[in-house]
C-alpha cells in the first residue's frame, strides 16, 4: 500500500507538500496541487484519518442530521452535501430523525461527538438548541435560518406565493391546501406565503392542517380534497400531491381537467408521475452543495462571522394543472 512518502517522492516535493496538497490548504500552487492529486490517484494512496485526527485533532468526516432521509427532497439535499464534502476529502455521517423533533437533540448530540462539524436540515429543534450546538461543533442549517449560525434556506413564502398566483392565473378561485407537519418552520413560511397570495387575488383557501408529507398521507387526504369542492389542490410537498393525484385518478377524476394539483419541492424524477406535476423547485441540491463549503468555511476559520443564504424558488409548470374547467366555474 503507497504511503504519503511514496506519494511525495514521485511528485517530486515534501511530505508537508503533499499534506497542504491533499488538504486544500494554503500555500500550494495550483500546478502543484494538480500533481500531487494525480500522483496520489496514481498509486491508489489512501490518506490515514485516523493518524491524522491525531495530529491534528480532526477527525476527517462531517455529520448530517436528516428529517427523513427516505423523502426525496432530503434525499437530494443529502446528496448535495455527500458530494461536495467528499470532494473536499471528508467522510460523511448520517441520521436520520424519522420526523421526530424530540429524538433532534439526542441524535445531534450523538452525531456532534463524532464528527467535526454538522449541517442539521430542516430542524425542529428550538434556536437555543441550535445554537447550542454551534457553539460545540461548528455547524451550518439548511433550510432554516438562525441568528448567529451559518445557514442557507429557499424563500419558501416566495415559492408558495408564486405559485398560489399561478394557480389563481388559471381562473381558480376555491383552493385547498393540504399543510404539512405542525412543527415544520417551512411550513410556516409556506403558509404565510400562501395567506398574502390568497388575499391579493382573491383566492377563497381551505386548509386541511398537519398532514405527514408522504405519499400515503396524500391518498389518505384525496377524498377530503374533493368534498372540500375546490378546484385546484396545492401541497405542502411533492410527495402529498402524488398521493393526492393517484388516489383522486383512482376515484375517476381527471387532472388537471376536474382538480389541478400542485406540489412544492421538484423532488420526483421524471416520469414518476403522470400527468407531470407543477410545483415549486426548491433547490434542494444547491442548498446541501453551499452547505458543504459553508461548513469548510467554517472549519477552517471558527473567528468568522455567520454566513447566510437565502435562495429564491421557481415555479415549474407542468401537466397537473389547467385552466378552470367551464363546468367547474
Amino acid at each position: 500500500m503507497a504511503t504519503i512518502h511514496d506519494v511525495a517522492r514521485e511528485a517530486g516535493v515534501s511530505i508537508a507538500t503533499v499534506s497542504r496538497a491533499l488538504n486544500g490548504g494554503p500555500r500550494v500552487n495550483e500546478a502543484t496541487r494538480r500533481r500531487v492529486l494525480e500522483t496520489a490517484a496514481a498509486l491508489d494512496f489512501r490518506p490515514n484519518h485516523a493518524a491524522r485526527g491525531l495530529a491534528t485533532g480532526r477527525l476527517g468526516n462531517v455529520g448530517v442530521l436528516l428529517p427523513d432521509v427516505a423523502n426525496p427532497f432530503f434525499g437530494a439535499v443529502l446528496a448535495g452535501i455527500a458530494r461536495a464534502s467528499q470532494e473536499r476529502g471528508f467522510g460523511v455521517f448520517v441520521a436520520d430523525s424519522r420526523e421526530d423533533a424530540t429524538a433532534e437533540p439526542e441524535l445531534a448530540g450523538r452525531l456532534s461527538q463524532q464528527v467535526d462539524g454538522l449541517v442539521l436540515v430542516a430542524p425542529r429543534m428550538s434556536d437555543d438548541d441550535v445554537r447550542s450546538y454551534a457553539a460545540r461543533r461548528p455547524t451550518v442549517l439548511v433550510n432554516r435560518l438562525v441568528d448567529g449560525v451559518d445557514g442557507v434556506a429557499v424563500d419558501a413564502a416566495q415559492g408558495m406565493s408564486d405559485l398560489l398566483a399561478q394557480v389563481a392565473l388559471l381562473g381558480h378561485r376555491t383552493v385547498c391546501y393540504l399543510d404539512g407537519p405542525a412543527a415544520s418552520r417551512a411550513g410556516t413560511a409556506k403558509r404565510a406565503g400562501l395567506s398574502a397570495a390568497a388575499e391579493q387575488y382573491g383566492v377563497d383557501l381551505h386548509v386541511e392542517q398537519s398532514q405527514a408529507p408522504t405519499f400515503a398521507a396524500g391518498r389518505a387526504a384525496a377524498q377530503r380534497v374533493l368534498d372540500s369542492g375546490c378546484t385546484a389542490a396545492v401541497c405542502f410537498d411533492d410527495l402529498l400531491a402524488w398521493g393526492v393525484l393517484t388516489r383522486v385518478r383512482e376515484l375517476g377524476v381527471s387532472v388537471p381537467d376536474d382538480l389541478s394539483i400542485t406540489g412544492f419541492d421538484d423532488s420526483l424524477e421524471e416520469g414518476m408521475v403522470s400527468p407531470g406535476l407543477t410545483t415549486v423547485s426548491a433547490r434542494n441540491r444547491e442548498m446541501g452543495t453551499i452547505a458543504a463549503g459553508m461548513l469548510e468555511r467554517r472549519l477552517r476559520d471558527t473567528t468568522l462571522g455567520p454566513a447566510t443564504e437565502v435562495l429564491r424558488c421557481n415555479v415549474v409548470v407542468r401537466g397537473s394543472t389547467a385552466a378552470l374547467n367551464s363546468r367547474r366555474r
